[in-house]
This record gives C-alpha cells, structure tokens and sequence, in this order.
C-alpha cells in the first residue's frame, strides 16, 4: 500500500487521432516500462476505449485512465513527459487531464 505522505492523482490522457498503430507500436515498451517505476506509483490504469472491444479484434482505443500515487501533480507530470506514449506522440500531452483523487473503493482485477 502507498504511504501516508503522497496522494492519489487520477489521469485521462487522450491520444492524438489516428494514433492506434502508434500506440500498438510502442506499447510493450511502455507496458516494460512501467515496471521500473516504485510498486507503489501505478494504481491502476488501462485503455478507453471507442467503442466496447470485439472478441479477436484490436480494441479501438482512444486514451488512457490511470491512478497513480505521489507526492504532487508535478511528479506525475514529470513522470508523463518521459513516458513513451508522450515521447512517440500517442498520448497528446496538451490535453492531459490530472486531478486530486480519494478513493472510495479499489478491486483488484
């Protein structure tokens, strides 16, 4: 469990249009990558998506959702701007959205 001196910081981070072959390009990449991040950063997180995904197609996403844990929004952003989804121009990083967050309830999947 995080500790008591962060916060919890939920992120919508929309991709640029046409950008899914981007993001299926480079997204073992960041998947790997989120590894090397302390256990206690990443919260949750996952695609949106356009439409609901289709048994044996590509789901057509649009964005990411994430919970992470930290002490400031800077942190967060800091932490963003080096992702490869930002560096490979699949997340359009003028249109992150990064609010305060207190859950009120979090499952494991």
């Amino acid at each position: 469990m995080a500790t008591s001196t962060g916060h919890e910081w939920l992120i919508i981070a929309p991709d640029f249009p046409d950008s899914l072959q981007k993001r299926l390009n480079v997204r073992q990449t960041h998947l790997e990558n989120l590894q090397k991040d302390p256990e206690s950063f990443w919260l949750w997180g996952g695609a949106f998506l356009d439409e609901p995904s289709k048994e044996g197609e590509t789901p057509k996403m649009k964005g990411s959702a994430m919970l992470v844990w930290a002490n400031s929004k800077e942190e967060v952003l800091k932490r963003l701007k080096n992702d490869v989804y930002v560096t490979g121009e699949v997340w359009d990083f003028e249109k992150l959205q990064i609010f305060p967050f207190k859950s009120a309830l979090r499952k494991a999947l």
